[in-house]
């Protein structure tokens, strides 16, 4: 696979390098990855990841993914999180919303003078809400591949990254993560209550799994506490 590299302006983002231990999975709340990539290169806060996916697939390279930009908006951890981590965005719309029988997708809601329509195909429609919605724009097939290939690729160039953790899980809050700096993959409402990103659309929740036992295999048992007692230690380190 081919990696496009479109990263942003110099001073966008934060070119100070730290060790790389987990993985943050987001989706944009966009149909494009350029609407995204826009938003952050125009905005002083330096937000964004290193990674957007498209939705036939294409990478993009935001940045070099051994610094970072903020995205995760954790608060109390003195921006532990972002500089460990690597951030990998999604692009979709997020939650739809049905309107005689037509799925939209409103940017600016709850203004509802401008919305998008999303083809029945590239919806995902829960027994149960989730997060209070029962319509998702779907992850496609080519953006999960190219997922699980890229996911390959930062683990291989990052000795310290871990792909430890319990898929099913990520989509709950967990403290644990935020205090003790938990490594492995997480996905963005795995640290913040208030968000919806990444959402558990079961095709890519296997494609996680599978991920796992393709990449760590026998390495898993004994190569994983080593990166959480280092986690441990540079944490410590820092905040001494």
């Amino acid at each position: 696979m081919q990696i496009i590299k479109k990263h942003l302006t110099n001073g966008q983002y934060i070119t100070e390098e730290f060790e790389k231990f987990s993985l943050f999975l987001h989706h944009t709340i966009s149909t494009t990855w350029q609407s995204a990539w826009r938003w952050w290169n125009s905005t002083p806060e330096r937000v964004g990841t290193a990674y957007i996916i498209g939705r036939k697939g294409e990478i993009i390279e935001c940045f070099d993914p051994g610094v970072h930009a903020y995205h995760l908006g954790i608060k109390g951890d003195d921006n532990w999180q972002e500089k460990h981590s690597i951030g990998i965005e999604i692009v979709s719309a997020g939650p739809l919303r049905l309107v005689d029988n037509i799925f939209r997708f409103y940017p600016l809601w709850p203004n509802k003078s401008t919305y998008s329509v999303i083809n029945p195909s590239e919806s995902y429609s829960f027994a149960d809400p989730w997060k209070g919605h029962t319509y998702w724009h779907a992850y496609s097939n080519e953006q999960i591949e190219s997922l699980k290939w890229l996911i390959g690729k930062l683990y291989l160039d990052f000795p310290s990254l871990s792909l430890d953790g319990d898929i099913e899980k990520i989509f709950e809050y967990d403290f644990d993560v935020v205090k003790n700096h938990i490594p492995g993959i997480h996905a963005h409402c795995t640290v913040r209550q208030d968000k919806s990103d990444i959402f558990p659309y079961p095709p890519l929740i296997e494609a996680l799994k599978e991920v796992q036992e393709e990449i760590i295999g026998v390495k898993k048992n004994y190569q994983i506490e080593e990166v959480k007692v280092k986690a441990k230690k540079t944490s410590k380190s820092q905040k001494s």
